[in-house]
């Protein structure tokens, strides 16, 4: 009996001091920094990639490289750079992950649950990732951009549920989040800034919608050309000491763009001056009581997304608002003086190529992208109405009442 207990305590030792050496000869990797350890600013991307920009562009994989090569270039400054990737084939085994952008590569957060049924353009789904963001990397501040496909302030208006397709931003495996959800996804949190890199983002549609949210906005009224903006130039100018450098990040993403012969509209919003903005946009709109004719010569900057619809194929989400507040004001100098300067205040950056990626030609930009009503049917086209901006501020005009 003593043999055998004396045979199991020379086998436990040996076994101590074979792994003891296997710890020597290979030391463990250092530990991540403590969840708990503050730093002054986190990002997080909220990169969507399970739509023909991941699965047939590679944009995503293009961009991962070149936030690793901005962290490499110690353009983290202390600051915490995280993205939610919901990868291309999500239905095929590839459910979404957290990862950090380390100056080692991409490292693993989280890894989500593969729901067919929850969505990455949910509700639930993004304050969860929020909530998992503050837990992981809690910071001083945070900033948020949004990487994906976006159509503005449009919905599908037979899919105003949450729980069905609907359109503003996206997409996931066909699905959309809407303008509306993507506020309520968003509510009561604070963000020193939010960034689109997607489509048809910069409009006081959106910014006004926001604005409770953050101190600037910066996106484009137009489409994105390319892989959008370049992420090794920018990370430095998000991650700046004090205030994020966000003039200096539009500045990047329109040179860049520009320089490798791309078209690219950009603009970067003082949200404070919003508010201002819409009284004094009531202001003229209350001088509207009729559709003129100078409608049809405002600025477009999209597209119609109904090109071949009997009713409503002129009809495009985006136009210039400088150039539409100025036409529907002409007789009312006054009028355009207070609105001048409220829309000057909330313009801290713009910047415009002769054209966009569509082929429009750019004759006159402000900056600002918006929606023009030109007939009555179009008040309520693809969910409009439900809009914060026409609820407060375009449905008091006399035409449309």
């Amino acid at each position: 009996m003593h043999r055998f207990l004396l045979n199991i305590l020379l086998t436990f030792c040996s076994f101590c001091l074979l792994n003891s050496c296997g710890e020597a000869d290979e030391p463990a990797p250092p530990a991540p920094p403590s969840p708990s350890e503050e730093v002054h600013r986190t990002v997080l991307v909220y990169m969507l990639a399970d739509n023909n920009l991941g699965w047939a562009n590679s944009f995503d994989a293009y961009d991962l490289d070149e936030m690793v090569r901005g962290a490499k270039n110690g353009g983290l400054n202390g600051g915490r750079l995280l993205v939610y990737y919901n990868r291309p084939y999500t239905n095929d085994g590839n459910p979404p992950q957290l990862i950090e952008i380390t100056v080692q590569g991409q490292k693993i957060l989280k890894t989500y649950t593969d729901d067919p049924d929850l969505y990455s353009v949910e509700i639930g789904r993004m304050r969860q990732v929020l909530a998992d963001m503050k837990e992981l990397a809690p910071a001083e501040d945070y900033g948020m951009i949004f990487w994906g496909h976006a159509t503005a302030w449009m919905t599908h208006p037979e899919d105003m549920d949450q729980s069905k397709a609907s359109r503003s931003y996206g997409t996931d495996r066909d699905k959309w989040m809407s303008l509306s959800s993507l506020g309520k996804a968003l509510e009561g949190e604070k963000f020193s800034f939010l960034y689109f890199d997607c489509c048809l983002m910069g409009t006081v549609e959106i910014a006004y919608e926001l604005r409770a949210l953050t101190p600037v906005i910066v996106g484009s009224p137009t489409e994105v050309e390319g892989e959008g903006m370049p992420y090794h130039l920018n990370i430095p100018a998000f991650f700046a000491d004090g205030t994020p450098d966000l003039v200096g990040a539009a500045t990047n993403t329109f040179t860049y763009l520009k320089e490798k012969g791309l078209r690219s509209q950009m603009v970067v919003v003082d949200t404070s001056a919003l508010d201002d903005l819409a009284e004094a946009s009531r202001g003229i709109l209350a001088t509207l009581t009729s559709y003129p004719a100078e409608l049809t010569q405002v600025q477009a900057l999209s597209q119609s997304f109904n090109p071949f619809d009997p009713v409503f194929h002129s009809t495009r989400p985006v136009y210039d608002m400088e150039d539409y507040m100025k036409k529907i004001s002409k007789n009312s100098p006054a009028l355009l003086a207070a609105w001048q300067d409220a829309f000057d205040r909330c313009i801290l950056y713009k910047a415009h190529t002769d054209r966009d990626f569509t082929g429009i030609a750019v004759r006159t930009y402000g900056g600002l992208g918006s929606f023009i009503i030109k007939r009555p049917e179009e008040t309520a086209y693809r969910g409009y109405d439900k809009t914060l901006w026409w609820k407060e501020v375009v449905s008091t005009a006399p035409v449309f009442n």
